[in-house]
């Protein structure tokens, strides 16, 4: 019975031993069949065998969505912020020294010409002036005692020259007595609003000594700034309006486009005259300056799809009739929060909306139209 159980105890580890070959032999095989990465093709149906060649060729062209846009013919206007000023403002000064003796006009009031403003006392002038009139009247009666005895050959021709001299002096003493006199008067060079007043009754003020300021509001001018970029689309002439805060609208003219920038802004100064005659309008109130520009043929678009060419070119990508990109080049002419207003492009293109950054020129792309952009501006 002993010598059965060794025999049987042979046989089961054989069988056992067997098996675990068996299992390792595929194992074996099992890697090296993956290993060797051949996999048998599974047998091809009638439609895939039957697949054009150019599909293999489409799957490896780049996709990207486009739209049509189409330009819009604009009349654009130009907006610039500004400020009103006086056509003309004057410091009316002492043209004299002296005490102010009398004040005919309040601060804020109306003036017209040479309406007094005030005056100063007359001192000593006024003796002056008669002391100048008497010596004209001695020179004269000088001068023609000279001149009856140089015609009897009594008094020679340098006497009546000297004569003669001594009556212009005179003259000319007398006049400037006068003037001395009437400088004493202070008056409004032009018609206008006098909005401050630098005397009171009594002061002393001695010759060059501000007096009041004097504007004219019957045109008012609204200052603002150009950029460079919109420097050509302004010339004097130019119908121009200004809109108040209020949101009325005034017609102009451009009366005067700078030629030198600003340092700090590198901006131009643009001014517009607009009629005034009841001095609705005062200085220093903001108002918009509204310059119609020549009309245009512009596209609006999303800045998006705004990119640069490899030389910094800014401008668009789209796609031609063969689904080839093209780059167009453009000029921002308006921008908002949205949009932005260009020109440069054909009436009706294709631009790339989505993948213009993936994309070059002259590269063929799969193009997928989406909704068509007409370019309605903001």
């Amino acid at each position: 019975m002993s010598d059965k159980k060794p025999g049987a105890l042979r046989r089961v580890f054989s069988a056992m031993t067997n098996t675990w070959v068996l299992a390792v032999v595929i194992a074996i095989a099992a890697v090296g069949w993956i290993a060797s990465g051949v996999i048998a093709p599974s047998p091809a149906t009638g439609d895939e065998a039957a697949a054009p060649a150019e599909t293999v060729e489409e799957a490896s062209l780049a996709r990207v969505r486009t739209a049509i846009f189409t330009a819009e013919r604009l009349s654009d206007t130009l907006r610039l912020q500004g400020r009103t000023v006086a056509d003309r403002r004057v410091t009316i000064s002492a043209e004299t020294s002296g005490t102010v003796e009398e004040l005919f006009v309040e601060r804020g009031a109306t003036v017209g010409e040479d309406q007094v403003i005030a005056r100063l006392d007359m001192d000593d002038r006024e003796a002056r002036v008669a002391s100048a009139e008497a010596l004209v009247s001695q020179r004269k009666t000088e001068f023609e005692a000279a001149r009856r005895l140089n015609e009897k050959g009594y008094r020679g021709d340098v006497d009546l020259s000297q004569a003669q001299a001594a009556l212009d002096a005179a003259n000319a003493e007398l006049k400037l007595a006068f003037i001395e006199m009437e400088r004493t008067i202070v008056a409004a060079p032009f018609d206008g609003v006098m909005f401050e007043r630098d005397v009171e009754l009594g002061d002393f003020v001695d010759r060059g000594d501000p007096i009041a300021y004097v504007v004219d509001l019957s045109v008012i001018t609204a200052v603002g700034q150009v950029s460079e970029r919109n420097l050509g689309n302004v010339s004097l002439g130019q119908p121009a309006q200004l809109r108040t805060l209020n949101g009325t609208l005034i017609d102009g003219v451009v009366s005067y486009v700078g030629t030198v920038a600003d340092d700090t802004t590198r901006t131009f100064a643009v001014e517009v005259d607009v009629p005034n005659p009841e001095a609705t309008l005062i200085e220093g109130v903001t108002v918009e300056l509204l310059l119609p520009m020549e009309d245009l043929t512009a596209h609006s678009i999303t800045p998006a799809i705004l990119t640069l060419a490899d030389d910094g070119t800014l401008g668009v990508r789209g796609v031609d009739e063969t689904d080839h990109v093209v780059f167009y080049p453009v000029r921002i002419l308006r921008d908002s929060l949205d949009s932005v207003l260009v020109e440069g492009l054909p009436e009706t293109v294709r631009l790339i909306t989505v993948g213009q950054e993936f994309v070059d020129e002259g590269q063929q792309v799969i193009a997928v139209d989406t909704t068509e952009a007409t370019g309605e501006l903001s």
